[in-house]
């Protein structure tokens, strides 16, 4: 089978315009360094560097000049993009090695009071493993040596390329020899051969097959692939996993502390070094806008937020619906994000945190047109969408223009599994988060609430679109066609079948294996669920840049109104001045006052003391506000003076993130 669409060799990238930084960036796709560095609103910055040595690159892209308030580069309201946490996600690096280049060549003019930090590469040494290793294996961590059976030995045990076919897969074992204390946990699943699922005790099924990393027992512990790269654990650190906000402590590729690696230690001093930064967008494995994060939930502590503040939810709505129109992703995953670098970045760090795996299984798409363009900025043809896609789309549309919380949206079009975990997820919450979510379903319109009852129940959708939605065994079906009763991994086989004609998948084969005797190798080719086929690339940076400049267009805008003057007696001043927020989003989020690691805001009167003393007779000299809210949202700041008509007093409006002004006025009438 062919891998070329996989391989992304640097000839292929060289053809579709995409030099390489690889030379100083281990070799990984990323913008030519020599067009960036000539360009005058972009540095290259060196943050770190991995245990090997290979540089941890942030790219700033904004103005270099001080703009009209005086703030320059790092002192501008900034966004932070991170890829390449994860070594497998070759298309986050890619991605975000062009967008920069992109921004300016389209949306120079946003970039005049704003800046854009770019990590093309968080984990160097872990994204050039996967592209250039052989055998390839699914397996994106920073590499590392450790000793994980406790035998006094490093990686003597790692996987193994038994067949010679270049790749790391999985072996099926049918009934597992107990000298290896393997156990049979899965079985052929009986309407596809291909995959294995565990089995159904209800229907009567057993476990018939042990499923294992391709590999041998190395050391002779009786163990396969407990100790090196590519196998079950030993072989580096899941970068994803390294950071402090509820680390994952004892879990295998956690590393042994919170910032062991040089890697996530480095982006998190830097990032702490900057006040300037409203959100960050991360490009991995995770999702936090497709799907939104859960409301209330917390560490044992009880303060740490596990998904995200009340204060901060309609704002991510509002994103994820954006989000939504822009790439077509109708849902994401939803996994475990403790350790990870966005739930540190939101948390800890106090900012809007976004990510996305950019790409998703296509039948997850779900959009009447296609908005974005190809490489030669050309519209390309969309064929045909099913008319239930469409009724879908049309009444999620329906639904939020009326208000309806997202994660009711979703409830409505999970299936039937997809439901049932989430009513037992709603069960295991805290009575608090229980009260609320009832609270939210009896605020919702009567035949919205109507239809979320009767699915909950079992019962089908009574509402608009469900009349339209197909049986699962419905006949006509597209063999192939992903439906939403099958399991991930048949949905991704079923795609694979249809628009790959099935390479991404390497059948089963008999293999002799030396240990284990009969086995069968096959499975998933590395990485083909996780990065999109060539022609996919040019349309995510498309869309991904779109998203950033909605990002960048809502960022908070600070603006002062003139300064108000007013007599209140006799050699008595009331001097008033409004501050307006004229972006979306609010100056500093709800998990940022939370956090309490952002600068105030400060309206500052006669900040230099030239008034005599006691002419300040109310209101405190330095007015602090911790957030003013968006879309227009105004704090006022206010003193009453003493002093003579025709006085000159200053004031000043001092903030970290939108720039100082110095307003000098006279107590005069009229004003």
């Amino acid at each position: 089978m062919s891998l070329a669409y996989l391989r992304k060799d640097d000839a292929l990238k060289q053809q579709r315009g995409l030099p390489l930084l690889w030379a100083g960036v281990c070799g990984v796709f990323a913008a030519a360094s020599g067009s960036l560095t000539a360009a005058p609103s972009i540095e290259q910055i060196t943050i770190g560097a991995s245990p090997n040595g290979l540089p941890i690159i942030v790219q700033a892209v904004g103005e270099s000049a001080r703009d009209q308030h005086g703030r320059g580069r790092d002192e501008r309201p900034a966004l932070v993009i991170v890829a390449g946490v994860c070594g497998t996600h070759q298309i986050g690096i890619e991605v975000a090695a062009q967008i920069g280049a992109r921004l300016i060549d389209q949306h120079a003019e946003l970039l005049a009071e704003r800046t854009v930090y770019i990590l093309p590469v968080l984990n160097p040494e872990g994204a050039e493993k996967f592209r250039e290793h052989r055998p390839r294996a699914l397996y994106g961590r920073a590499p590392e040596s450790q000793d994980a059976d406790r035998d006094g030995r490093f990686d003597e045990d790692p996987a193994d390329d038994l067949d010679g076919d270049g790749l790391i897969l999985m072996m099926r074992v049918p009934a597992p020899n107990a000298k290896y204390a393997l156990e049979a946990t899965h079985m052929i699943d009986p309407e596809d051969g291909r995959l294995m699922r565990a089995p159904r005790p209800e229907k009567g099924e057993l476990a018939t097959h042990a499923l294992l990393i391709e590999g041998r027992d190395n050391d002779g512990d009786g163990r396969f692939n407990e100790d090196g790269w590519g196998g079950t654990a030993g072989g580096g650190v899941d970068l994803d996993r390294n950071f402090p906000t509820h680390w994952p402590d004892l879990a295998e590729g956690a590393g042994l502390y919170p910032l062991a690696r040089p890697e996530t230690l480095a982006l998190v001093r830097w990032l702490q070094e900057r006040t300037n930064v409203i959100g960050v967008v991360v490009y991995g494995h995770h999702d936090t806008i497709a799907s939104i994060p859960s409301v209330g939930q917390y560490g044992p502590e009880g303060r740490v937020p596990k998904g995200i503040e009340k204060e901060d939810q309609s704002f991510y709505e509002v994103a994820s619906e954006v989000f939504r129109k822009i790439t077509g992703i109708s849902k994401g995953s939803d996994s475990d994000r403790a350790g990870s670098f966005v739930q540190w970045a939101y948390a800890d760090l106090g900012v809007y945190a976004f990510s996305t795996p950019i790409w998703v299984r296509p039948d997850l798409v779900k959009r009447e047109d296609q908005p974005s363009e190809n490489a030669d900025g050309e519209t390309p043809a969309r064929a045909g969408e099913t008319s239930r896609d469409a009724d879908v789309t049309s009444d999620r549309q329906a639904l939020a223009d009326r208000g309806v919380p997202q994660q009711f949206i979703e409830f409505l079009y999970m299936s039937e599994e997809e439901r049932q975990a989430e009513m037992e997820a709603i069960g295991d919450a805290p009575p608090e988060t229980q009260e609320a979510m009832m609270a939210q379903l009896q605020a919702l319109p009567e035949d919205v609430r109507a239809r979320v009852m009767a699915v909950a129940q079992g019962q089908a959708d009574p509402g608009r679109g469900a009349e339209r939605t197909p049986a699962r065994d419905a006949p006509g079906r597209r063999a192939g066609r992903a439906s939403s009763g099958q399991s991930e991994e048949a949905a991704w086989l079923a795609w694979i079948d249809e628009h790959r004609g099935g390479e991404g998948f390497v059948d089963w084969k008999p293999f002799d294996h030396p240990q284990l005797g009969p086995v069968e190798i096959g499975g998933f080719v590395p990485g083909v669920r996780v990065n999109p086929p060539e022609d996919d690339v040019a349309r995510l940076l498309n869309e991904q840049t779109e998203f950033v400049v909605w990002i960048l267009e809502r960022m908070p805008r600070l603006e002062v109104e003139p300064v108000e003057v007013e007599r209140a007696g006799p050699g008595l001043w009331r001097v008033g001045v409004v501050l307006r927020n004229d972006g979306f989003f609010p100056t500093v989020s709800g998990i940022g006052q939370k956090v309490r690691r952002l600068p105030e805001t400060i309206a500052a009167f006669d900040p230099d003391l030239e008034l005599a003393h006691g002419s300040l007779l109310s209101g405190d000299r330095n007015q602090r506000f911790a957030t003013i809210a968006g879309s227009g949202g105004t704090q006022r700041a206010e003193w009453l003076v003493r002093a003579r008509a025709g006085t000159e007093v200053t004031i000043e409006i001092r903030s970290a993130r939108y720039g100082n002004r110095e307003m000098r006025v006279f107590l005069e009438e009229n004003r």
